[in-house]
Formats: structure tokens, sequence, C-alpha cells
């Protein structure tokens, strides 16, 4: 009897010890789940407010003051506090370039048991911030490399120089391009009244008409130089979803933005279409959407300061509405902007892949201010 409770005794211990080790081994993987899991979630978080905080902050460059503003309130949008947001600019030795590090304590739940109470995780991104020019120092650019622009309109003005990195036709009544008119192929026009007021720079060059109604002086056989486009539809995405403005729907939907008073300064990004109509304009910057983008209404106005990017990335631009006066560039760098409606006024630039005007009395007004969304240029991620 004496001997069985004994071994009762010692059976007992050894099973509290088991007990005490297998909660330890319990602790442990659950520390391992919940609390590195934690860990991994709070580091995607922070990668992306350094992320939206450095490309928020390259737009304020050189300014270093503002620079590191901006940063400390991109990063509280996503949750990181100013005391744990650290923005260095100059950038080793670049004005131009500003670092955002990003960090937060992480408080371990189970790891406790283990010894383990915290973790500081941290994330840094690096922005920088380039001149506004290529593609965008042209009121008209077509950028397809085997895409044909196609001028066909009657009373067609553009303030400033025309590109194509193709072939350029033109036909119609009366068309004047106040700067240069440039094509990597060949330039051909059957316009009857044609006037260039720069340089008229092509492979090939050939206007056909009466020489009395032709006023283009400056003529080159050369071919222009190809010209890229930029992609900045990430940084306003990232922007755009730092501040609440991004609207992730499906591809075939259409977000609508309409009324008064539109602000841009925080962008706005659908990863769908986007259908603007009636809209008055602040403030600066971009409406981006992965789709096509719907342009409707008789005016999309802005006020004096305003300057706004409308960007379709992988969709089409067109304007099928007689009398619309567009405040704004228009942006397809990988579909088309097709101008098919009469009486057109756009204080801006028209940019895309391929470019196709048919209407008549169009206007493209390239002024000093309208590329002030991009202030001084462009700004994106290089680490």
């Amino acid at each position: 009897m004496i001997r069985l409770q004994k071994w009762l005794k010692r059976e007992c211990g050894q099973s509290v010890f088991l007990v005490v080790i297998s909660i330890t081994l319990l602790c442990a993987t659950a520390a391992l789940v919940v609390d590195v899991g934690q860990v991994a979630v709070t580091q995607g978080q922070l990668q992306n407010a350094a992320d939206a905080a450095a490309l928020a902050a390259a737009k304020s460059l050189p300014d270093a003051t503002s620079a590191k503003n901006a940063a400390s309130q991109y990063a509280a949008l996503n949750g990181v506090a100013a005391s744990d947001t650290a923005a260095t600019t100059p950038y080793n030795g670049n004005a131009n370039k500003v670092e955002v590090v990003c960090k937060k304590t992480v408080q371990y739940t189970f790891a406790r048991v283990i010894g383990l109470n915290s973790k500081v995780v941290s994330a840094r991104a690096v922005a920088e911030k380039s001149n506004a020019s290529g593609a965008f120092g042209y009121a008209l650019f077509s950028g397809g490399v085997n895409s044909q622009m196609g001028l066909y309109t009657d009373l067609f003005e553009v303030t400033g120089s025309v590109h194509s990195n193709y072939t350029l036709q033109m036909n119609g009544n009366l068309q004047k391009i106040s700067g240069n008119l440039e094509s990597v192929s060949s330039m051909s026009s059957g316009v009857t009244y044609l006037t260039v007021g720069g340089t008229c720079q092509a492979s090939a060059i050939q206007i056909n008409g009466n020489a009395s109604n032709i006023n283009v002086p400056n003529r080159l056989q050369s071919p222009a130089s190809v010209i890229t486009m930029p992609n900045f539809s990430q940084d306003i995405k990232n922007e755009a979803t730092a501040a609440g403005t991004a609207y992730m729907i499906n591809s075939w939907e259409n977000k609508v933005l309409s009324g008064n008073s539109l602000n841009v300064d925080s962008s706005i990004y659908s990863s769908g279409g986007i259908e603007i109509s009636a809209c008055e304009f602040t403030g600066q910057g971009s409406i981006c959407a992965e789709k096509s983008i719907k342009l409707s209404g008789n005016a999309l106005k802005s006020t004096s300061s305003s300057a706004v990017c409308i960007y379709s990335v992988n969709g089409d631009i067109n304007i099928a509405t007689d009398g619309l006066t567009i405040y704004g560039t228009l942006y397809a760098p990988n579909g088309t902007i097709g101008i098919y409606a009469k009486n057109i006024t756009i204080y801006g630039r028209v940019v895309a892949k391929n470019i196709i005007i048919t209407g008549s009395n169009v206007k493209i007004i390239a002024g000093s201010s309208d590329l002030n969304f991009l202030p001084g240029g462009t700004v994106s991620l290089c680490e």
C-alpha cells in the first residue's frame, strides 16, 4: 500500500511537470503564430506608411521643412505618430531625395511567457523628385511608336507644341500650332490653311495645298526624338490610399465624381473606371483610374490656382459631348484620347499613346502652371 502511494505521488509530480512543459510549449507556439504574425502585419503597414510619406514629402522638395511636415502628416494618416517618423533630406547629399523611416513598438501577448515583451519594427522608403519634361513638355503628344496621330479637324488651334512618336497626319480647313510640330516618322498635311509658329520636323514632310495659305517657314527634314511617357500611377494610388480617397472597385465599374468643389490636393484613385460630370476642381493633384475615364457635362472647371491631371492608366479618354470646356491635363499612356465633338476647349495638355481628333473648333491651350499637379516634376520611389 505504501509503495502504491509513493508511486502515485511520483506519477502526479511527473504529470504536473509535463503539464507545465506542455503549457510552456503551447505558449511558445502561440507566440510564434500570433506575435510573430502581428510583427509581420505591422511591418507591412509601416512600409505602406513610409512609402506614402516619402512620396508626399518628395512633392515639396527641395523645401526641407515642408517635406518633413508632409512626411509626418501622411505617416499619421497611416497610424504612425510624428514621434515615430523621421524624414531626412537632403538624402546622401541630394536635395531632391528624401528618406522616411517609420517605426512602431509591437507589444507581445504570448511571448511574454518566454521572456519577450515587445519588438520595435521599422520600415524605410526613399523618394525622389525629377523634373517634369519629356511628354508633358508638349501641349499635344502621341507616344505610340506604331501609332499615327490623326488630326482630322476644322478650326483646330494648339497653344504649345505637338509631337508624335510615329507618323502625323493632318486634314481639315484651318489649323494653327503656335509652337513646334514634330514627328519621328513622316508628317503629311492636307490642311487648307496651316500655320506652324515653330519648327516643323519629321523624317519626311509633305504639306499639300495653296502655298499662299501655308505658313510653315521653318522645316527640318530629320526624325524627331522618341520620347517616353512616365508612369506615376502607383504614386497616385499610394497617396490616395493614405488619404482615404482610393476606391477599390471591380474593373468594370465606374466611380462617379460629380457636384462642385472636388478637392484634389489628395489625389483620387479608382481600380476601375471613373465618370466625371459637372465638377469644379480645387487644389493640385490627379484623378486616376486603371480603366477608361468618361467626361460629361458642359464644363470641368478649376480655380485659378488649380492644376489637375485626369489619368487613365490602361484605358481611354473619349470626349463626345459638344461644348465641353476642360481645365486639366488628359493622360492615357496606354490608350487613346479621342476628341469626337465640336466646340471643345482644353486648358491643359493632351498626352496619350494614341491621339485622334475629328471634332471641329477644338482648342488645346497649354499654360505655364497647368503641370503644378507634379510640383516641378514627378515623384517616385527609388529605394
